[in-house]
């Protein structure tokens, strides 16, 4: 949905005519949901730097999703609202070379923006699975007392309720 240079017309005021795009507010769009899902993951799995720091492997891993998250998360937001704001830009004429040109925004700003987004996301949910596992331990499982699924504890008593379906005839 970006501009493209075949649609921008130069007129003789030496004025850049861009038509309507749908390309701000996707943006925009886009880098709200990004970023409410990063609140969200971040909400669920509370502050890394309040976890008990412990050798266990599963938080060093953990750390590393959560560096990439960020990471992916920052890049893909930036690349998303820099696009909306280059690909908005109106009226602006660049002279080089003693020509007159209107400026569009280069392909693929937009897409490596939400592939970004797409791939911080999933590290957020490999983030929050790591975080949330268990780690292996050898901590026996204490008795439950003998009691056996899908088996009734006590014994059922008739107390001689019977459906008013079965008065009908």
């Amino acid at each position: 949905t970006r501009v493209k240079a075949s649609q921008v017309k130069l007129d003789s005021f030496r004025q850049c005519s861009y038509p309507q795009s749908p390309a701000l507010v996707f943006s925009i769009i886009s880098a709200a949901t990004i970023l409410m899902a990063q609140i969200i993951i971040n909400v669920a799995t509370g502050c890394f730097c309040c976890i008990r720091r412990t050798a266990e492997p599963h938080l060093t891993k953990a750390f590393c999703f959560y560096i990439i998250l960020w990471i992916t998360f920052i890049i893909g937001t930036g690349l998303l609202l820099a696009g909306a704001a280059l690909n908005d830009r109106h009226d602006e004429v660049i002279v080089k070379n003693g020509g007159y040109y209107c400026y569009v925004i280069k392909p693929g700003v937009f897409a490596t923006g939400a592939v970004l987004a797409a791939v911080s996301s999933i590290f957020g949910v490999f983030y929050y699975q790591t975080l949330k596992e268990k780690g292996t331990s050898n901590v026996e499982i204490p008795n439950q007392g003998g009691i056996v699924r899908a088996q009734p504890q006590f014994q059922i008593q008739n107390s001689g309720f019977v459906n008013e379906d079965a008065y009908k005839l």
